[in-house]
Order: structure tokens, then C-alpha cells, then sequence
């Protein structure tokens, strides 16, 4: 008489090389997709809490644009030179309903479908003291020049003022 557990383990093994043909997907399993991306180098340029504009996220490729958009902004410091032969500038403002705000791009990618721009909204925590009235947080960056499509991605990150 033929051991069951003998005939068991020879339905596993069988199992095992079917599942290995088909690739070791299980049931249920979805397969993911890879997206490759390269992340650029870049240089802030200027960065302030007040502009006149909504908000905006562009990549301006032209000095005359740029001195249309550096007219409606009042950066902390004057913005830094653009060779605007080889690079380009990505802008990014937001208006918020009170001081204590800032805007930071984080990475600029290039992807299948052109460049990302991930840049993070600070905001003042519930224990934070800020100026009242709107403002409109921006930061402006340089990178090298491409007539790729621009997306934004923004994440929020809210701080804290005290310590418990």
C-alpha cells in the first residue's frame, strides 16, 4: 500500500513547477509596473512671502516672461541670474490665509511623460503665532532648459512652534 503523505508531496511538487512556469504569480497578485525616473539638478533662485499673483506653478523660458513674472514678486533677496540659452525657470506660488507659510521645491524628475516638480507647502501648526492677513509664499528655481511638459506635485507638512 502506497503512503498518502507520498502521494501529497508529489501533488505539491507538481504545483511548485506549475506555479514556476507561470511565472510564481499567485492569484490575486497584480503585476506592477516600474516607472523609471532621473532626477535633475537644480538651484534655487529666489524665494519671498509675498506676490501678486494666484496661484502659479510654470516653467518660463524666456528672459521677457521672466521680467513679467519678477514684477509681480517680491523675493527676500534679488533673485540669482538665469542663462536662460541653456536653462530655464520653474515658479512655484501659492496664496494662504495667513503669515508662517513657505513653499520649498524638493526634486524636479524627468519621466516617461516629461518632468515633476515635487515641492512641499509648510504651514504654521496649531501652536504657532503668525501675522494675519493672506500671503502668497513662492519660490523660484533654475534648471537645465527642455521644452518638456511640466507637472507639479505638492505635498503639505505642517510644523510645530513649541515643544510639548
Amino acid at each position: 500500500m502506497k503512503n498518502p503523505l507520498h502521494r501529497l508531496s508529489g501533488l505539491f511538487g507538481s504545483l511548485f513547477v506549475v506555479l514556476l512556469v507561470a511565472g510564481c504569480q499567485l492569484p490575486g497578485e497584480r503585476e506592477t509596473e516600474v516607472t523609471l525616473t532621473e532626477a535633475l539638478a537644480f538651484e534655487p533662485i529666489g524665494r519671498g512671502q509675498n506676490a501678486s499673483l494666484d496661484t502659479t506653478m510654470v516653467a518660463i523660458r524666456e528672459v521677457t516672461m521672466w521680467a513679467v513674472y519678477q514684477d509681480s514678486l517680491r523675493p527676500a533677496q534679488p533673485f540669482a541670474e538665469v542663462n536662460f540659452e541653456q536653462e530655464m525657470v520653474v515658479l512655484v506660488a501659492v496664496p494662504v490665509p495667513s503669515g508662517g507659510y513657505s513653499v520649498m521645491v524638493e526634486t524636479v524628475e524627468r519621466g516617461e511623460e516629461g518632468l515633476t516638480a515635487h515641492y512641499t507647502l509648510s504651514e504654521p501648526g496649531y501652536d504657532c503665532m503668525t501675522t494675519m492677513g493672506l500671503a502668497v509664499p513662492f519660490q523660484a528655481i533654475r534648471v537645465a532648459k527642455t521644452t518638456d511638459l511640466l507637472r507639479f506635485e505638492q505635498s503639505t507638512e505642517a510644523y510645530r512652534c513649541t515643544e510639548d
